[in-house]
């Protein structure tokens, strides 16, 4: 696993707007490219563990319309407790982004059957992909992108972060990434002092 910057506490790094440009920009042409781009975007858009994407069956996040040729992807999906790390079942919402990556590679996939893994295996396509397996996928993305010190970690934290640049509730986030706790949410979260700058510079009373 790529390793995550010395100071962070433990914390995975955050991506930049330019380092995601620069993943999605090496993935163009590359192997696999529309079934990596669809699990990378679907961290970011999504903010799940890998572990709870790994997980997916199609029918979790897409309806398969044979006959008409045509591929819905939810907006939403739920995950049962069974595969969520707080044993407690959550409502996980999609961005628009997220939901095209995923369109796009399951249009490509060809897929006829919904129950079938999302992600699955290259040795085995009736098993899942194994969240080590996404991880280290993840890993040579970073790493071809010239994006150091990332870890699959990054997914979560950078969503955590763009909702809360939006002034997204604190508890919503909490309720997004499955925390049981606030203060786990919190930890995502590491004070910009530009932010502060431009935060105080505005108030007007």
């Amino acid at each position: 696993m790529v390793g995550r910057p010395v100071g962070s506490g433990g914390q995975a790094k955050e991506l930049s707007r330019d380092e995601i440009k620069r993943i999605n920009l090496c993935l163009t042409g590359s192997a696999h490219e529309h079934r990596n781009r669809g699990l990378f975007f679907l961290g970011l858009g999504s903010g799940m563990r890998i572990a709870e994407i790994c997980q997916l069956r199609i029918l979790d996040i897409a309806h398969l319309d044979l006959k008409k040729e045509k591929i819905d992807v939810f907006s939403s999906l739920v995950l049962e407790k069974h595969s969520t790390k707080s044993k407690k079942s959550r409502t996980v919402y999609l961005s628009r982004q997220a939901c095209q990556a995923v369109k796009d590679y399951l249009e490509l996939r060809k897929a006829k059957d919904e129950s079938l893994p999302l992600f699955p295996s290259q040795m085995n396509r009736l098993e899942s992909l194994k969240p080590n397996t996404a991880i280290l996928m993840l890993s040579k993305m970073f790493k071809a992108a010239g994006v150091r010190h990332a870890s699959s970690h990054s997914l979560r934290r950078t969503h955590a972060n763009a909702l809360r640049r939006k002034g997204v509730d604190l508890k919503i986030i909490q309720e997004q990434l499955g925390h049981s706790s606030l203060a786990t949410t919190e930890r995502y979260f590491k004070v910009d002092p530009v932010e502060t700058k431009k935060a105080v510079e505005n108030l007007k009373f």
